[in-house]
């Protein structure tokens, strides 16, 4: 079979006209289940089979890593289909994957003498490192005074701030002359503190105080080879315009580049878009205006607005409406359609309503999409566990539903979710799902904070680096005090939480007897002198009551701690809790798992840029406590398998997802739309500045729309059964 039609196999004529464009620059919009990776992988295929595209002139740029490898998968797979037996199919030189990722990778390979060395340092870990400077050489103590706010509200407050700077790229710092030095202590203090803030963030006191701690912590990273996600970004941008021998290899190379969930992207990923694609270069942007909702982090769905309108009119390019969703039945893409209607237009923006492109994705009953009210949320959790119990029964086969060949299979519990506006709203579902006997998974970021596995390992490493209570504002319900609180009603220090926790899995039925929770303590406790004394402890100390022997080793060891792995640290105490015996536990026990690994995810990124010293380790579980329970987020990995149990998450969570079974829970008012969803956030900036980077766009508009978009996502995951609850 030729190429051409190998690849245009069993495709639309709008996901053909997608694919085979000739137009320089091209716009998809793509609605949910409209197939829009197979054709970004088919398009990239193309370009390479018949385009003769260089590889290493392609780039790819996606959301999220897992994306990312959903990507590469494809793409692989349409290269070997079209590439003759025994020659390469490998990427090559292509770059898919995030865009601060493709920035960190530039900014080493184009100016290795300055980047050779620099990671990226992830939101946790970010947190870590500023609460680590925050009262000395970050003076973000002058900050939390003038704003009156508690620290981690005043981290948050800063971060936002020091982001926004960065994705206007609108962030001009003036640093000490000479190189960041490599030396910590002293020498790296008085260098950072010479840093001066160009930008005019204003003249309030906030602002004042914000302009010193910014400039400070821009140059604290640079001082120890790090960038941010944001920092990142800009930073590339400004090195590259000032390169213009660069600038001009970049334009003779005609980059080919592809951008996903372009309805999310930012003004400083916009530039770098115009950068990269110059006169010359290629564009394929995909996205959905429904989709848009991550405004509150500084995404402007405007700038999809702005493409289709120059795309529409240009020469040069197309627009493409992919309008077939090939994933929910008639009736789930009906009510989608119809609730999009009340979706304020993006600029003079068009888009025409889904179609029902799956055939053989039919209703079969009316009530398999319903709206149900309830006197009150147990009410609703009650009832949704029953309703689950009649789609996947414990012992017969589940709700019937198609499969892509056509056949049919029953329901599993892995096929259904539960969606909430707020992670804060999930532990009533939890608990009724608990007392039915169905086993669930939480995906709703900081919630994972709220599950007695975590807290039991979270309390065992808070007593590795010595703290001696949980701090976290009263007033905020995602705080780590309340939610230690609400979930086993103790108080907030390391080892009582460690010993309630071991309790509340007991009843859970998980195999966690008493000697497994105290030798867990007892660990803890050795990790804490090991690191905080630095010597052995087999002076005063039998290490052999351990049953880990890599514990043994690193308590016993006579060799001078300079570093320590966290990460480490965490499966030595897996280890020694007897954790695996869980994965024998079908239901509970590989749920428990499955919220270990996320959080081994969560320790993971912090640990990730470079060294964690003896001094930093303390302050890095500091930063996993307070931004996991309040922020935290962990991306799943790819290709990981999943436990047979219900979903609970978030809608921002389920984002990219699909279940064949959707329950949304809670729609009610002040809860979805949020109450918070209109409030412009105070950040420490004044004048101009505020206006020119659109602060107040981080809202939400008079009529919600960002709200109703999220609730587009919602109803959009639902393949055959939808249930929207309040």
């Amino acid at each position: 079979m030729m190429v051409k039609a190998v690849l245009l196999e069993r495709l639309t004529r709008r996901q053909e006209e997608a694919v085979t464009s000739p137009k320089r620059r091209l716009l998809v919009a793509a609605g949910a289940g409209s197939g829009k990776t197979e054709v970004m992988a088919r398009r990239i295929a193309w370009w390479i089979s018949v385009g003769e595209v260089p590889k290493q002139d392609i780039v790819a740029f996606t959301f999220t890593e897992r994306a990312a490898e959903e990507m590469k998968f494809r793409i692989r797979h349409w290269i070997e289909k079209i590439t003759p037996s025994g020659e390469d199919v490998a990427l090559g030189g292509m770059y898919v994957g995030t865009i601060h990722g493709f920035c960190l990778a530039k900014l080493r390979e184009f100016w290795p003498d300055d980047y050779h060395n620099y990671d990226i340092l992830d939101e946790g870990a970010r947190a870590a490192l500023i609460l680590r400077g925050f009262n000395g050489l970050l003076g973000l103590n002058v900050l939390k005074g003038a704003t009156g706010l508690g620290q981690y509200a005043t981290l948050a407050s800063f971060t936002q701030a020091y982001d926004q700077l960065h994705e206007h790229n609108r962030f001009e710092v003036k640093l000490p002359s000479g190189e960041p030095p490599y030396v910590l202590g002293e020498a790296e203090r008085e260098w950072c503190k010479k840093a001066e803030l160009l930008t005019d963030v204003g003249d309030t006191p906030a602002a004042r105080a914000f302009a010193v701690s910014a400039a400070r912590y821009y140059a604290y990273l640079r001082c120890r080879r790090f960038l941010d996600f944001s920092s990142s970004q800009s930073e590339f941008i400004r090195r590259l315009r000032a390169d213009t021998v660069r600038l001009g290899r970049l334009a003779e190379q005609k980059l080919h580049l592809v951008v996903d969930e372009v309805q999310d992207i930012n003004p400083v990923q916009r530039e770098l878009i115009e950068l990269l694609v110059g006169d010359s270069g290629r564009l394929t942007a995909v996205g959905d205006h429904r989709q848009s909702i991550y405004g509150f982090r500084g995404a402007k769905v405007e700038i999809i607005g702005g493409l289709w309108e120059e795309f529409k009119a240009a020469s040069d390019a197309a627009v493409v409406d992919l309008e077939e969703n090939f994933r929910s039945t008639p009736r789930i893409i009906a009510l989608a359609n119809l609730w999009a209607e009340t979706i304020g237009a993006v600029r003079s923006m068009t888009t025409e309503p889904m179609k029902h492109g799956n055939k053989s994705r039919t209703d079969e009953h009316d009530s398999h999409v319903a709206l149900v009210s309830f006197h009150s949320r147990e009410d609703e959790a009650s009832w949704i566990a029953q309703a689950i119990r009649i789609l996947v029964p414990p012992k017969a086969k589940g709700a019937r539903h198609d499969k892509r060949d056509g056949s049919y299979r029953g329901l599993t519990l892995s096929d259904v979710a539960i969606m909430v506006r707020s992670s804060t709203d999930v532990r009533t579902y939890m608990q009724a799902l608990d007392r039915a006997g169905i086993p669930c998974v939480v995906r709703a970021g900081p919630d994972l904070f709220s599950q007695p596995e975590v807290l039991l390992f979270v309390a065992a490493l808070a007593i590795t680096a010595g703290c001696e209570e949980f701090i976290g504002a009263s007033q905020n319900p995602k705080s780590l005090p309340n939610r230690i609180q609400s979930v086993l009603g103790c108080a907030p220090h390391p080892e009582v939480v460690l010993r309630e926790a071991a309790q509340a899995l007991r009843r859970t039925g998980l195999p966690f007897d008493n000697n497994a929770g105290e030798r867990l303590l007892c660990a803890s406790k050795a990790v804490f002198d090991r690191i905080a004394k630095n010597r052995s402890l087999t002076r005063n100390f039998d290490v052999r009551t351990f049953r880990t022997p890599r514990l043994q080793d690193f308590l016993s060891s006579r060799n001078e701690l300079r570093r320590v792995f966290p990460q480490q640290i965490f499966h030595m105490l897996l280890s020694e809790a007897e954790v695996d015996a869980w994965d024998t536990c079908e239901g509970r026990g590989q749920a428990a798992l499955f919220h270990l690994g996320a959080l081994s995810r969560l320790i993971t990124g912090m640990e990730t840029p470079g060294w964690t010293s003896t001094d930093d380790y303390p302050w890095q579980i500091i930063g996993l406590l307070q931004y996991g329970s309040e922020e935290g987020r962990t991306e799943e990995q790819p290709l990981m398998v999943q436990p047979d149990a219900v979903s609970i998450t978030t809608i921002h969570a389920a984002k990219g997802l699909e279940f064949a079974a959707v329950f949304l829970a809670d729609v009610n008012a002040q809860r979805f739309p949020s109450g918070y969803a209109r409030r412009t956030p105070k950040l420490p900036l004044s004048g101009e500045i505020v206006r020119q980077m659109d602060i107040a766009g981080l809202a939400d508009n008079a009529n919600y729309d960002g709200e109703r978009r999220l609730l587009y996502v919602a109803l959009t995951r639902a393949e055959r059964f939808l249930f929207v609850s309040r």
